[in-house]
């Protein structure tokens, strides 16, 4: 009968440890990624739960005016946190604690929703300042060889224009002299510590992949993957596959990624690509 009794009450010992979870507190700040700058006055919310900045109840509205934010008596779990402003990206983090670490400081990212696609410096206090890609218009579209470069680009003229009567005889003028074509740009100088911010064109699940390759000039007969050369041509610039150099790549908010890592000196093409396509193709030279 006593041992009866002590099993049932160790059966309803364990019943009342199950029902009573470590609960903690989850704060932090919503910050613009490419100035460090806090966003006033965030949504910040954890999916299918009570808590978010939006209950009337919240305790801490005064401190979202410098984009702090805090969660209290949390159960210790796995929770999605997403932070949000109106004109705003969506910015959001995948967080865990547990008995030995209930609690949490989280930092999220997010940024004005007029930011357009392409790779933009880090650092800038002033806001972002965009990477001008000027060598897009002199790339080509490789398969095997990953990326490629025109070295020069015919400019079109008024000749290419379709005349009227008052311009034949500019026409024939024109004709006679020798085509005019645009050299590929110098390539941008860069640190070859690398750290950029890179913003997608569309939102996508499978992971950004991000490699930096030397750059040679080669004969164009010897990269028949690449289509976009003239029939003319007989050299251009191109990858070497054999000495690609893989950064690192860090989620910030949805369609934003931040990529850092050192490259080797002299000329890169660095390409940006997902589900093995490429995206865009940049051309440095590295200090």
């Amino acid at each position: 009968m006593k041992k009866q009794l002590f099993i049932g009450a160790a059966a309803l010992v364990a019943m009342a440890m199950t029902g009573c979870q470590k609960t903690g507190t989850i704060e932090g700040v919503v910050l613009d990624p490419f100035t460090g700058k806090a966003i006033e006055m965030p949504t910040v919310w954890m999916d299918s739960t009570i808590f978010g900045t939006q209950n009337p109840k919240y305790p801490y509205k005064g401190e979202l005016q410098q984009g702090k934010f805090k969660f209290e008596k949390v159960p210790v779990g796995e929770y999605l946190i997403k932070a949000r402003r109106s004109k705003y990206i969506l910015g959001q983090q995948k967080i865990a604690t547990d008995e030995k670490n209930p609690n949490l400081s989280v930092t999220l990212y997010e940024y004005s929703d007029q930011i357009k696609p392409g790779l933009y410096k880090s650092g800038t206090t002033e806001g972002p300042e965009k990477i001008d890609n000027q060598w897009v218009v002199y790339s080509t579209s490789c398969s095997e060889s990953v990326a490629g470069y025109r070295l020069t680009m015919p400019i079109a003229t008024d000749a290419a224009k379709v005349p009227g009567k008052k311009d034949k005889k500019k026409k024939k003028k024109a004709d006679k002299g020798a085509a005019k074509v645009s050299s590929l740009p110098a390539p941008l100088a860069v640190d070859a510590a690398l750290n950029v911010f890179y913003v997608n064109a569309s939102s996508v699940t499978s992971p950004l992949v991000v490699t930096s390759y030397p750059a040679v000039e080669g004969k164009v007969a010897d990269h028949s993957d690449c289509q976009g050369f003239g029939a003319d041509e007989k050299t251009g610039l191109f990858v070497d596959k054999s000495k690609g150099t893989t950064l690192n790549v860090e989620y910030k908010a949805e369609n934003l990624f931040q990529v850092t890592g050192n490259l080797p000196s002299g000329k890169q093409i660095l390409q940006l690509a997902q589900d093995g396509k490429t995206l865009q193709t940049y051309y440095f030279m590295v200090k």
